[in-house]
């Protein structure tokens, strides 16, 4: 299950970063904190599941507030 301090202390890690990704979707496992950049949640998804089979991943459209969760369970 996913950590909601702990995504929220990774994004804020990498908000800035992000920036001029605004309207994308940004994929976040927690364990390893790596993140994934999609122009959509699929696109997102299949990038981190290469390097992180099976995991479940945080997503959220940059630049707004609304997170949402996709994975294997």
């Amino acid at each position: 299950m996913i950590n909601k301090n702990k995504v929220e202390e990774i994004y804020l890690k990498i908000k800035d970063k992000l920036k001029s990704e605004e309207g994308k979707i940004v994929a976040i496992d927690t364990d390893s904190e790596d993140y994934f950049i999609g122009n959509d949640a699929l696109e997102a998804y299949e990038k981190g599941i290469k390097k992180h089979p099976g995991k479940e991943f945080f997503f959220k459209r940059i630049g707004t507030k609304y997170p949402f969760v996709v994975g294997a369970f």
